[in-house]
C-alpha cells in the first residue's frame, strides 16, 4: 500500500502561516525534505537508499511522457516588414468592425502547402520546361479541389478507406479551374495527393481539430481538444441565489436608466447649441441685410429682421353629442373668430323630444314597410302557410263601457209661480248621451276602455278591465303597450250562490 507521509492540507486564511526569508532556510534541512522518500517502502530504514530499490520505487506508476512537439525558437530572418506592410495600421472605431468568418476573409486558395508539398513542387517543376512550371498558388489551388471533392464525396472515407476516382477529380477541376494550362497538371497533383492521402490513413490534409472518440485512449493525448464534460448533479435554486439574481437585475436596470439619461441630456445640450449658433449666424445676416439697405436706400418696413411667430390655426371642434344644460345655465356659443359670446339658448321640451323620436322610428318602420314590399313586388307567395296580415282581434266576451247619463230638465222658461200653469214636456232623445274623455278635433283616436265579466272558483265574480289604447295608423299592436297594461288586474265584487 503506498501512502504519503505527509499529508498537505489545504490552505485556510484563519491558520497563520509562517514567512520565511532565504536566508532564514536551513540548507540541509531543505535538502533533506525534498530528497524525503514520500512512499512507504515497507523494508528497514538502512535498506531504503538502495540503488536497485529507488530505482524501482522511482518506475512505479510512471507513464508514457506525452511530449507536444514544439519548434525550437529560432532566430528569423532580418526583413523589412515596412516594406511587407505598407499599410499603416489604423484602430477601428467599434471592436466588431464585420461579421465574416475567416474563410471568407481570405483570398485565394484555403490549402496551406507543407514542407513535403514543397519538395515535390520543386522536383516536378524541374522535370518540365519553364513556361510549363505550376505555381505554388496553382498548385494549392488543385489540392484545395482535391479535399473539397473527397470531403463532398466520401465523408466516411477514413472508415471505409474510399478514395474518389480521378474521373470525379477532374469533373470537379474542369468546373473550379477554368485554366487548360492548369488543368493539363491535376493528374500528376491527383497521384502525389492520393499518395499523401495513404500515408495519413485516408484522413483529410486540412489540419483539423482532433476531438475525443474514446475516454480511456484520448485521455492522456494533448492534441484532443473539447473534451466530454462530467455529468455531475444541478444544483437547486435557492432563494438567496434569487435574491441576488433580482438585485442584479435591478441594478442593471437602473444603470441602463441613468445611461439613458446622460445620452438625452448630451443629446438636448447639442440641440441647445445648433439653435444659438443658427440665433447668431441669423442675426448677422439680418445686420449685413440692414447695412446693405441703408446704402442702397431701401426705405421699407423691418419686418424680415424681426422674428414673428406664426398665426396659430383655429382648433376644430370635435362633434360631440349635445348636453342637457340646467334651466338657470347659459350655453356660451363660439364665435367663427376664435371668441365667446353669452347667448341664452331656447330649451327644448321633453315631450318635443320624444314625439320627435317616435316620428323618427315611425318613419324608419314605414321605410322598411315599402322596402320589403318592393323585393316582393314581382314574387308570388306559393308557400303551405303564408303569414296572415297581423289584425288587431277583440278579445271574446269584451264589451266596450259606454258612460250615459240621466236626462236633465231645463230651466224654468218663466218666472210665475202660477201653479195651474202646465210645465212644457221636454222633448225626449232617443239616443242616449255618450261620454268621450278626448275632443273629437285629437288626431289620434283614443279607443274606450273595456270590461269583462267572469265566474271564477267557487262562483265568485269577477269583472276584468282593459284599458283603451291610442291608434297610431300601424297594422301591428304595440308591445310596450301591452307590457305597460294593467290588463288582467281583476276585482272580486259579488258572489253567486
Amino acid at each position: 500500500m503506498t501512502t504519503r507521509k505527509v499529508r498537505y492540507k489545504k490552505l485556510n486564511i484563519k491558520t497563520p502561516l509562517p514567512v520565511l526569508r532565504e536566508h532564514q532556510i536551513d540548507a540541509n534541512e531543505y535538502e533533506s525534505l525534498t530528497n524525503e522518500a514520500q512512499i512507504v517502502t515497507g523494508v528497514e530504514l538502512g535498506e531504503e537508499n538502495e540503488y536497485h530499490l529507488q530505482a524501482a520505487l522511482k518506475g512505479v506508476g510512471a507513464s508514457v511522457d506525452n511530449e507536444i512537439p514544439v519548434p525550437p525558437p529560432q532566430k528569423s530572418v532580418e526583413a523589412d516588414y515596412e516594406e511587407l506592410y505598407p499599410t499603416p495600421y489604423v484602430e477601428p472605431r467599434n471592436y466588431i468592425k464585420f461579421s465574416d468568418t475567416v474563410e471568407e476573409t481570405l483570398k485565394g486558395s484555403l490549402y496551406d502547402m507543407t514542407t513535403e508539398d514543397d519538395e515535390f513542387l520543386r522536383h516536378y517543376n524541374t522535370k518540365r520546361p519553364a513556361n510549363a512550371h505550376l505555381s505554388e498558388d496553382d498548385f494549392e489551388r488543385i489540392m484545395e479541389v482535391f479535399e473539397d471533392t473527397a470531403a463532398e464525396s466520401t465523408p466516411y472515407a477514413e472508415v471505409d478507406n474510399t478514395f474518389v476516382p480521378y474521373e470525379l477529380m477532374s469533373q470537379a477541376i474542369t468546373v473550379h479551374i477554368r485554366t487548360k494550362s492548369v488543368q493539363a497538371h491535376a493528374k500528376n497533383i491527383y497521384e502525389f495527393w492520393k499518395s499523401r492521402r495513404q500515408d495519413i490513413g485516408n484522413k483529410s490534409l486540412h489540419p483539423l481539430l482532433k476531438f475525443e472518440t474514446h475516454q480511456e485512449h484520448d485521455d492522456m493525448d494533448p492534441y484532443v481538444c473539447f473534451r466530454r464534460r462530467e455529468v455531475r448533479q444541478t444544483r437547486k435554486t435557492r432563494a438567496r441565489d434569487v435574491q441576488v439574481a433580482d438585485k442584479l437585475k435591478k441594478l442593471r436596470r437602473e444603470l441602463e436608466d441613468g445611461r439613458q439619461l446622460v445620452v438625452f441630456a448630451h443629446r438636448r445640450e447639442v440641440l441647445k447649441r445648433e439653435l444659438l449658433k443658427t440665433d447668431k449666424l441669423v442675426y448677422e445676416q439680418r445686420a449685413k441685410l440692414k447695412e446693405t439697405k441703408i446704402k442702397l436706400n431701401i426705405k421699407t418696413d423691418d419686418d424680415d429682421l424681426v422674428n414673428t411667430k406664426p398665426q396659430k390655426r383655429p382648433k376644430t371642434e370635435s362633434q360631440q353629442p349635445p348636453r342637457a344644460t340646467p334651466h338657470n345655465q347659459l350655453r356660451i356659443n363660439v364665435r367663427p373668430d376664435g371668441g365667446r359670446s353669452i347667448e341664452p339658448v331656447d330649451m327644448c321640451l321633453l315631450r318635443d323630444k320624444q314625439a320627435e323620436r317616435q316620428l323618427e322610428l315611425l318613419n324608419n318602420i314605414e321605410l322598411k314597410v315599402q322596402e320589403h314590399r318592393r323585393w316582393n313586388s314581382n314574387y308570388i307567395d306559393l308557400t303551405a302557410d303564408p303569414l296572415p296580415p297581423v289584425k288587431e282581434e277583440q278579445e271574446q266576451k269584451f264589451r266596450p263601457a259606454k258612460t250615459t247619463y240621466l236626462m236633465t230638465p231645463p230651466a224654468s222658461a218663466s218666472d210665475s209661480m202660477d201653479i195651474d200653469e202646465t210645465p212644457p214636456v221636454p222633448e225626449k232623445s232617443i239616443t242616449p248621451f255618450v261620454f268621450k274623455a278626448t275632443s273629437v278635433d285629437d288626431s289620434d283616436e283614443e279607443e274606450m276602455p273595456s270590461f269583462r265579466r267572469r265566474i271564477g272558483r267557487l262562483g265568485r265574480l269577477f269583472i276584468d278591465r282593459r284599458p283603451g289604447k291610442l291608434r297610431t295608423g300601424l297594422s301591428s299592436p304595440s308591445r310596450e303597450a301591452s307590457f305597460e297594461s294593467d290588463r288582467w288586474r281583476s276585482t272580486p265584487t259579488a258572489y253567486v250562490n
